[in-house]
């Protein structure tokens, strides 16, 4: 089913890009306050990550990150808010973001496929985007 497809292929990519986000975030010196909370949010998007790369198996698909441009934009960003302002506010903030438009697009996907896609890509798409909503709670705290 088509929508199984993007549902996951959305999924993957979102958790992917945490993945590959946070262990950049937590090289920076302004992280240490924060650390247990992002190593916490690296294994939820690991194990989310991993169930989309089971599911895709057992489905006989083939799942892509988020691309390796977009890692590196992600990177540049937050060694450049970094450098400029160098605080665990800024990067607080700049996880909020993150994590902010995550929760919006997860939402949009999650109502548009409801009723459409397999039960078990929206339980996993409503893990994700608790996921989300947590991580925003946890970095109010740094603001």
């Amino acid at each position: 089913m088509e929508e199984d497809r993007e549902l996951l292929k959305f999924i993957h990519k979102n958790a992917a890009m945490g993945v590959g986000t946070l262990p950049q975030a937590l090289s920076l010196p302004e992280s240490r306050p924060m650390t247990r909370e992002l190593q916490d949010q690296l294994g939820e998007y690991r194990a989310i990550a991993a169930q989309s790369q089971a599911y895709a198996k057992a489905h006989h698909q083939t799942l892509r990150g988020p691309g390796s441009m977009a890692l590196m934009m992600s990177g540049l960003m937050l060694r450049a808010d970094s450098f400029l302002e160098g605080t665990s506010s800024k990067l607080a903030e700049r996880m909020i973001q993150g994590s902010t438009m995550g929760t919006v697009e997860m939402t949009r996907r999650l109502h548009q496929y409801q009723g459409q896609a397999d039960p078990e890509l929206l339980a996993l798409g409503e893990r994700l985007l608790r996921t989300e909503e947590q991580n925003i709670q946890q970095m109010k705290r740094y603001l």
